[in-house]
C-alpha cells in the first residue's frame, strides 16, 4: 500500500520530505541559511534551463526568488535589511 502512494507522487513527496529535512537542520543549527543558500546556488548553477548551465547572475536570481524562499521561509525573513 505504500509503495503505491509513494509511486504516485514520488516527486511531490521527495521535494516535500527534502524540505523538511532542511528545516529542520537549519532549526537544529546544524546547517546555516547561508549553508543552505550555498547548497541551492551550487545546484542552480547545474540547471538547465535554457540549453546549458546558468550563469551564475542567473543562480544566484533562481535562489533568491524561487528555492530559498521554498527552503528557509519567504524572501522577507532572508533579508538583513
Amino acid at each position: 500500500m505504500i509503495e503505491k502512494a509513494a509511486s504516485a507522487g514520488h516527486g511531490e513527496l521527495d521535494a516535500l520530505i527534502l524540505r523538511a529535512l532542511v528545516r529542520k537542520l537549519v532549526a537544529n543549527g546544524v546547517l546555516s541559511p547561508e549553508d543552505v543558500q550555498a547548497l541551492l546556488l551550487d545546484a542552480a548553477m547545474g540547471l538547465d534551463l535554457v540549453g546549458g548551465q546558468q550563469t551564475l547572475q542567473a543562480a544566484r536570481i533562481i535562489v533568491q526568488e524561487d528555492l530559498a524562499p521554498v527552503f528557509l521561509g519567504s524572501s522577507k525573513d532572508q533579508r538583513s535589511d
